[in-house]
């Protein structure tokens, strides 16, 4: 009886040794759950973005690393887990800025189109501003676009801030200036009254062009004349059919 106790016991320990190899096997090869991973990926990316980093979607403006975390969880349980990344195009700024259009793919085959504004401080490399729409069709870009850009060129050479904002700018227009953020055509026509000096004179020349979807144009530059420094903007097309500036910023 003494026997059978023992070996009843010693099965036990045997089989439960058993299953605590196969847990370590299993675990040596999947070290961390899906869900670890993911949440090492995610926090992993996190640390790519300044603390104050400003984000623009369709849905608005993002601010702070911390809503910017939680517009990627969304997006995650949407698209799935984020994949390869491209680099279309990039320009510095100055030697702590640098813009670049780029794109990635997700898990569910999404590709969503960035602009990035990335900044270098304390030996680190930060995104401080982000723009990211979905990628979708395939068209070329307008030749309307030349168009209304050179409009541009002429109302701000003749220092008319006001009317070039009421007619080329959408109603939310967004205005990126270090840091600064300011919306809506008022705020707008503010800022670039300095465009209505008699002596001020700038021009643009498009860089790189990226038609992100029908609706939705990114646009990196270089303006020349009273600065020379590169500059961002988004276009979005209106229900009208004309295309209007929805993001302008500029060091």
């Amino acid at each position: 009886m003494i026997y059978k106790v023992y070996k009843f016991r010693s099965d036990i320990i045997t089989a439960l040794f058993t299953l605590l190899l196969a847990g370590c096997s299993i675990y040596a090869q999947n070290p961390r759950t899906d869900i670890e991973k993911d949440k090492g990926l995610l926090d992993n990316r996190i640390q790519e973005y300044h603390e104050n980093v400003i984000g623009v979607s369709k849905n608005g403006l993002i601010q702070g690393r911390d809503a910017i975390k939680a517009y990627l969880l969304r997006l995650k349980s949407s698209e799935g887990t984020f994949e390869s990344y491209k680099t279309h195009y990039k320009i510095g700024v100055n030697q702590l800025l640098e813009y670049e259009i780029g794109s990635y793919q997700t898990e569910k085959g999404g590709k969503n189109a960035q602009l990035i504004i990335w900044l270098e401080e304390k030996d680190s490399r930060k995104k401080i501003f982000e723009i990211s729409y979905k990628m979708s069709g395939n068209s070329e870009v307008p030749p309307e676009l030349d168009k209304v850009r050179k409009k541009w060129v002429r109302l701000c050479n003749s220092h008319n801030s006001g009317k070039l904002v009421e007619e080329l700018y959408t109603i939310d227009a967004i205005y990126y200036n270090r840091g600064r953020v300011l919306r809506g055509q008022e705020q707008l026509s503010r800022e670039y009254g300095y465009m209505n000096n008699p002596s001020y004179k700038l021009f643009l020349q498009p860089k790189h062009i990226e038609m992100v979807s029908d609706d939705i144009i990114y646009e990196i530059g270089v303006c020349s004349g009273s600065y020379n420094l590169p500059y961002i903007l988004v276009w979005k097309k209106q229900q009208e059919g004309d295309w209007k500036i929805y993001l302008d910023s500029n060091y």
